[in-house]
């Protein structure tokens, strides 16, 4: 399972409100608010292709500018196929 940890930048004064957004996407918890107009999460998901879905997902709310991975590792993933660095079986 992919987990990275992300940093939301918002529009200044939004961080809150971005925040209370943020923890209503399955697959991510929050962290904090930064006053500076930054929300600091991570992103657990089943697969690659789930966690950038979410992460897309959290560039669509409202007075999101953009996210940044800070952090990413894989936990608990099991490769069928190879060592290719796919999750996909």
């Amino acid at each position: 399972m992919p987990v990275s940890g992300v940093i939301l930048s918002c529009r200044p004064g939004k961080e809150t409100q971005v925040a209370e957004l943020a923890r209503l996407v399955p697959g991510v918890e929050v962290h904090g608010a930064l006053p500076d107009g930054q929300v600091i999460a991570v992103i657990e998901a089943a697969s690659i292709q789930a966690e950038v879905d979410i992460a897309s997902q959290l560039e669509q709310l409202d007075a999101v500018i953009s996210v940044q991975v800070a952090y990413h590792n894989f936990e608990d993933v099991t490769q069928e196929g190879g060592a290719d660095g796919t999750d996909e079986a």
